[in-house]
C-alpha cells in the first residue's frame, strides 16, 4: 500500500495581470523526501514557494499538507501546521539578538492552531515565544534553540548574543534556516539557501542541509536552487518549471541531461552551440 504523500500540490495557478506565473502546476512529496524545484529566472519557482506559504493568494489548485488543504489558509496558520520557509532575499529581525531571532521561530508552538490546537493574541505571540513564563517551557526552547544553532558550529553558536544585523549576508542566510528549523517543520521550503556565497561556503552549507536531512528523516524538503551541483548533491527528484509549468520531473542527472531542460535554460540556440561544443547532451 502507498503511503500517503506528505504534501499534494495539484492544478496550482496564479495570474499577474496577463501573466500567468503558475500555470496548473501539480507534483507531489513524500514524508522525509527531499526535492529540488529548478528553472530558469521567471519560471514561477519562488511563487510556487509564495502560494504554498499562504503569502499570496492562488487563483486556482490545490495544495494538502498531510491531508490539509492550505491553499486560503494565513501564512501564520501554514506555518502552525508544519511549513517552515526561508526566502530568496535574506530577512532577519535586525534589532534582536541571533538568540531571539531564532527563539522566535519557535511561536507556533507557543500560540497553537494548526498541529498545536489553541490560539493567542498577536501581542501575546510576541511575547510568549520571547519571554515564556513557565521556567519548564522555557528550559526546553532554549534546549532546543541551542541545539539548533550549534548546527551552524562558529558561524553562529558564538555570536548568539550580537544583533542579527552584525552578521554577514552568508550568516544571514544560515540564522533563516536556524529560524525556519528550530520549530521542528514537517515541511522546510527552502528558497535559493546558498545564494550569494562563494564556492567554499556554498559546500559547507548544502553538506549541512544534507546531514539536517538526514537526522530528521520525517521532514520533507523542497529545494529552490540554480546551483546545480547542490541540486545534485541534495536532492532526489528534481521538478523543472518553465514558463509557469512543470516541464520534467525525475532523478537529477536523468532530468538535468534532458534536451528540453538545457533549451530552457539557455535557449535552443545556445543549446545547439552548448552541443557543438560537448558542453550538453
Amino acid at each position: 500500500m502507498t503511503a500517503a504523500p506528505r504534501l499534494a500540490v495539484t492544478g496550482l495557478a496564479k495570474t499577474f495581470g496577463g501573466l500567468k506565473a503558475v500555470d496548473g502546476v501539480s507534483f507531489s512529496l513524500a514524508a522525509g523526501e527531499t526535492i529540488a524545484v529548478v528553472g530558469p529566472n521567471g519560471a514561477g519557482k519562488s511563487t510556487l514557494f509564495q502560494l504554498v506559504n499562504g503569502v499570496i493568494p492562488a487563483d486556482a489548485g490545490s495544495a494538502r499538507l498531510d491531508g490539509t488543504e492550505l491553499i486560503g489558509l494565513e501564512p501564520e496558520a501554514v506555518a502552525a501546521l508544519g511549513v517552515g520557509r526561508t526566502f530568496q532575499t535574506s530577512r532577519v529581525f535586525p534589532a534582536l539578538s541571533i538568540w531571539d531571532s531564532v527563539r522566535i521561530g519557535q511561536t507556533p508552538a507557543l500560540i497553537g492552531g494548526g498541529r498545536h490546537g489553541r490560539r493567542r493574541n498577536p501581542l501575546a505571540e510576541l511575547l510568549t515565544s520571547l519571554w515564556p513564563h513557565d521556567k519548564q517551557q522555557r528550559r526546553v526552547l532554549d534546549a532546543k534553540a541551542e541545539a539548533v544553532l550549534q548546527l551552524f558550529g562558529d558561524r553562529l553558536w558564538p555570536r548568539r548574543r550580537d544583533r542579527a544585523d552584525s552578521l554577514s549576508y552568508a550568516n544571514r542566510r544560515r540564522l533563516e534556516i536556524a529560524r525556519a528549523l528550530v520549530g521542528e517543520p514537517s515541511l522546510l521550503l527552502l528558497d535559493e539557501p546558498t545564494a550569494g556565497m562563494n564556492p567554499t561556503e556554498t559546500t559547507e552549507l548544502a553538506e549541512l542541509i544534507g546531514r539536517i536531512t538526514e537526522e530528521r528523516p520525517s521532514m520533507s524538503t523542497i529545494l529552490v536552487e540554480h546551483k546545480l551541483d547542490v541540486v545534485r548533491n541534495l536532492a532526489r527528484r528534481v521538478v523543472v518549471m518553465d514558463n509557469g509549468q512543470v516541464l520534467v520531473e525525475g532523478p537529477p542527472d536523468e532530468v538535468l541531461a534532458d534536451l528540453r531542460v538545457v533549451e530552457a535554460y539557455l535557449g535552443k540556440r545556445g543549446a545547439e552551440e552548448a552541443r557543438a561544443m560537448g558542453l550538453a547532451p
